[in-house]
């Protein structure tokens, strides 16, 4: 399990809602990989029109909680 302070400080400055974008640039990663883990990790998102997504602070919060019992899989496509 990844450091909850760790994960709260690192969240400190994220709106209650955020865009994709904002996501991807938070974790230093493309906005494909955030989509990525959307569909296959289950990073929840709700969907405004076809094209936006957006991501509540607390289920960021739970994703990057667990996502290290997941083996890292979902964290591995950082070099993206």
């Amino acid at each position: 399990m990844n450091d909850p302070e760790a994960v709260d400080d690192l969240l400190k400055d994220l709106p209650e809602w955020s865009l994709t974008e904002e996501i991807a640039d938070l974790m230093r990663v493309k906005a494909q990989t955030v989509l990525k883990w959307t569909r296959e990790y289950g990073l929840k998102s709700v969907s405004i029109g076809q094209r936006v997504r957006r991501y509540r602070k607390k289920d960021v919060r739970d994703f990057l909680l667990r996502s290290d019992e997941a083996g890292d899989e979902a964290g591995d496509e950082s070099g993206d």
